[in-house]
């Protein structure tokens, strides 16, 4: 009989126990999936803004345009909108419902970024009263810039994706402002010569020449006996709002001393290196600030707050243009849900990836470290992935529109169609035809790309 009440007393205790642990699992399991599913949406509504840019820019003669840029950049981020409020299944008129869980949105662009997130608007109450609220929208276009200031040199340098700068304000009293790709090897006074390699493109010969002019004028213009080269990174180094970096309080390098040591097109150098410093942080500060500010003034409980990105992160948003988005707060199962997505545009005018770079040699296009190409004698002509596109143009009529494509060759099974594990090397290792295609498209699309600062 006691054995009996014990079996009873047991099972009053465990089943529910039981019951109630399996019911927290279930709760749990369904949490894990809808987080899963979340991501996916997340991704994929961040890949349709870039597709949604990509389509608008490529086709558009003025994409370079800041007008026109934002309008494109706009466009991008309501399909993102779009996307994300379908894939949740929300209905179009609510679609704003999904806006107060997005924080921020950044665009990451050539020299710089803009950053989508709520800012405070004035409106009439019914009353005409004026009144203040936050709504989303485009804030101003952010450089990638630090300014210099130690003794009497005040300057400010804008740094772009790749070797590209612009250097402005003042030294000794007097005011300096020029635009240029700094460069590290030898060129000929007429730029048919870079790095022992015999240039032949007219465009990429213009771009050594200036290059070269450019160069010139950083390492041989003085100002009072001041040059700039020989700026080094004080430790009251200023961002454009004025507040310091006390990460390169110990940096005494001179940035802008371009050698074959600090090589601007040299992944490794330190020119690069605090390039991409200055980046980060721009992008970290300005980013941090936005979140928080709308963390502050948002009507949901939810503490919204930047995300510790990943190294891997930092490396794909500083190396090419991008769309990050953050969505926080959004109820998920027991949980809120809190996470971004990054992708990176890899079809655009804005920047050319050396990474992107196709060449043409015996009927069919490869990348750079396609084995074939490696093989091959001759002439190699270099182009861009985006040029190998379908492209579509006006015709007699506005009805008129006619498609076609620049590069009729074929794409190499091996490294474009199917890629096999392919070996990167540096450009000096590759043998001098693959080296001369290399420095020819480079600079022809480089010289192509149409800057927004630039000055002369």
């Amino acid at each position: 009989m006691k054995l009996q009440n014990m079996a009873v007393i047991f099972a009053i205790i465990v089943i529910p126990i039981t019951l109630i642990l399996s019911a927290y699992i279930g709760i749990q399991i369904d949490t894990a999936n809808l987080v899963k599913q979340y991501d996916t949406k997340l991704l994929d509504a961040t890949h349709d803004a870039v597709v949604a840019f990509q389509l608008n820019s490529i086709q558009n003669n003025y994409s370079t345009n800041a007008d026109s840029l934002r309008r494109d950049i706009k466009a991008s981020i309501n399909a993102f909108f779009t996307s994300l409020a379908t894939n949740l299944r929300v209905p179009g008129e609510n679609a704003g419902y999904i806006a107060q869980y997005i924080p921020a949105i950044v665009v990451t662009l050539y020299d710089g970024y803009y950053i989508y997130s709520p800012i405070e608007t004035e409106y009439k109450d019914v009353d005409a009263t004026i009144k203040t609220r936050y709504e989303h929208a485009l804030k101003p276009y952010i450089h990638y810039s630090l300014r210099y200031k130690t003794g009497n040199c005040d300057i400010v340098v804008n740094y772009s994706l790749d070797n590209y700068i612009t250097v402005y304000g003042y030294m000794n009293g007097e005011y300096i402002s020029r635009s240029g790709y700094l460069i590290a090897g030898e060129v000929l006074d007429d730029g048919t010569k870079y790095r022992g390699v015999t240039i032949t493109d007219n465009t990429a010969i213009e771009y050594y020449k200036e290059a070269k002019e450019f160069t010139s004028w950083i390492k041989n213009n003085s100002f009072s006996g001041t040059k700039i080269v020989d700026i080094v990174v004080p430790k009251n180094a200023l961002d454009e709002n004025g507040n310091s970096y006390p990460q390169f309080i110990n940096d005494n390098t001179k940035i802008l001393n371009a050698s074959i040591q600090n090589d601007p097109e040299d992944k490794e150098s330190n020119f690069t290196a605090h390039k991409r410093e200055i980046m980060k942080q721009s992008i970290q500060r300005n980013l941090n600030n936005a979140i928080w500010t709308y963390s502050n003034h948002t009507t949901l409980n939810t503490d919204f707050k930047m995300p510790i990105l990943t190294q891997e992160d930092w490396d794909k948003i500083l190396s090419n243009v991008n769309i990050i988005s953050f969505m926080q707060g959004l109820p998920a199962g027991i949980k809120e849900y809190n996470n971004y997505a990054i992708v990176t545009s890899t079809q655009n005018k804005q920047y050319v990836d050396t990474d992107l770079l196709y060449y043409i040699h015996d009927g069919y296009y490869h990348k750079l470290e396609c084995p074939l190409l490696q093989e091959a004698s001759g002439e190699i002509m270099g182009y861009r992935s985006i040029d190998y596109n379908k492209q579509r143009r006006q015709g007699e009529t506005e009805e008129d529109i006619i498609y076609y494509y620049k590069h009729n060759e074929l794409a190499c099974y091996r490294c474009i169609v199917n890629p096999s594990k392919l070996e990167k090397k540096k450009i000096e290792e590759y043998n001098y035809s693959i080296k001369q295609a290399y420095y020819n498209v480079l600079a022809r699309e480089r010289w192509n790309l149409i800057k927004l600062n630039v000055t002369f």
